[in-house]
């Protein structure tokens, strides 16, 4: 097996590039999910979720959709961006999977080819010349 027969093999590239789009994402939704993370965590307020409350239970007095006060904002928008990250970590690990399984089939390929290249070249008994 020749480095040629590796590079030429689309499989193995395919597989290369698949490895490296899914290491990227993998680190960049790993480090970004911890960050928003961090911020969710060190709000002073936790977001209220009254979305199991019944219309019936509702005060007169409480608005249905009352809006963000600034730091419930910022801790939505923070949770909204890590669920984002998160999937990004999420795909970046399975494209990391799925270019290792595509670079070992191109791999058992240019090894079978190689072998049979290799088995070709071998002289058969019968044309030695036995006496």
């Amino acid at each position: 097996m020749k480095l040629p027969d590796v590079y030429t093999d689309w499989r193995i590239i395919v597989g290369l590039a698949l490895l490296m789009l899914g290491v990227a994402n993998w680190v960049i939704g790993m480090e970004r999910t911890t960050e928003y993370a961090r911020i969710i965590a060190q709000a002073s307020t936790p977001v209220p979720d009254e979305a199991y409350r019944s219309f019936d239970e509702l005060d007169a007095d409480s608005a249905v959709l009352e809006p963000f006060t600034e730091e419930q904002r910022r801790v939505s928008y923070a949770t909204a961006r890590m669920d984002f990250y998160h999937a990004t970590f999420l795909t970046g690990q399975a494209l990391v999977v799925a270019g290792l399984a595509v670079m070992l089939i191109g791999f058992i390929v240019v090894i079978q080819r190689d072998t049979r290249r290799a088995i070709r070249r071998l002289p058969v008994d019968g044309a030695r010349g036995r006496s």
